[in-house]
């Protein structure tokens, strides 16, 4: 579920990027898709640590 909101967000990114969107709008894209990132390794470490 994690990695599609990764995978959903680099494609918004990449489109406003594309379409030439103001610079704030794609550092709150670009800040919510690293809120994801962080998440996933959190996780993925959490499944990690019980082994």
């Amino acid at each position: 579920m994690k990695t599609n909101k990764l995978i959903i967000g680099k494609k918004i990114l990449c489109n406003a990027i594309n379409m030439n969107i103001s610079k704030e709008i794609i550092i709150k894209i670009s800040q919510k898709i690293d809120k994801y990132i962080l998440e996933y390794h959190s996780n993925s470490n959490k499944k990690d640590d019980r082994y």
